[in-house]
């Protein structure tokens, strides 16, 4: 189960510094969730590949 806090912020009261580093943490955040979701894919393949496999024996009998 995924959970996401959300802050508003206000992007122009910040200063360039803070902008740069609030950038910098979202980007590390978006790499980390765009992997995390490469990791799902990669299982949900596995699982539809054993779901067919499954399938195919079930028809067999």
């Amino acid at each position: 189960m995924c959970r996401f806090a959300v802050d508003l912020i206000d992007f122009e009261e910040l200063s360039a510094a803070q902008r740069k580093a609030l950038l910098k943490d979202l980007q590390k955040r978006r790499d980390a969730l765009q992997a995390q979701l490469e990791g799902v894919n990669e299982s949900l393949k596995g699982v539809n590949q054993a779901l067919k496999t499954v399938q195919k024996v079930s028809k067999r009998r």
